[in-house]
């Protein structure tokens, strides 16, 4: 089976395995819980802060808006940048970074996503509509770095490599 064969596989299961998660929710789930609200109402309650009103409902969303497109930004170029650099067995020589800098921007980025996890996660479980708009906010902000990641990059589809000299072979289509 084909890498593109498992991926689409890969994505089909998750898929479903969300449809299953969702009916089992719908199925489940309590209408009387204070989760299920909408918008703002006298049960909305972020870190401490009522949210009864449509303004302060409209900060909370837009304080979630900066947060979920700072954070997708950041770890969609930076954790690359790290994880190759840290966690690739086959990469031995580094020569953008000291082993303290590695060291250093590894264990800060990793730290500070932990902490701001913490805080996200108590705002966005909150109430469903605000989690389901950080994930919207998330998705539509990761199509666009995702976009701007894959156009550094270039594409040669269907090209059939030799395991010989396929290093070779691309350094001549470079050209």
């Amino acid at each position: 089976m084909d890498i593109n064969t498992k991926l689409k596989l890969c994505v089909i299961s998750n898929l479903f395995l969300l449809f299953i998660i969702i009916g089992v929710i719908i199925i489940f789930s309590s209408r009387e819980d204070k989760y299920w609200n909408w918008g703002p109402n006298k049960d909305l309650l972020v870190i401490s802060v009522k949210i009864d009103t449509w303004v302060k409902y409209y900060w909370l969303l837009l304080f979630i808006a900066i947060l979920k497109i700072s954070n997708v930004i950041i770890s969609e170029v930076a954790h690359p940048i790290l994880g190759f650099n840290i966690y690739n067995p086959d990469k031995k020589i580094i020569t953008e970074f000291t082993k303290n800098q590695l060291q250093i921007y590894g264990n800060l980025m990793y730290f500070i996503d932990s902490v701001r996890g913490v805080f996200t996660i108590l705002i966005t479980i909150s109430q469903v509509d605000v989690a389901l708009v950080g994930v919207l906010i998330s998705e539509i902000t990761g199509i666009f770095t995702i976009r701007m990641l894959l156009n550094e990059k270039t594409f040669i589809p269907n090209y059939k490599k030799d395991d010989n000299n396929q290093d070779e072979e691309l350094q001549v289509l470079k050209c």
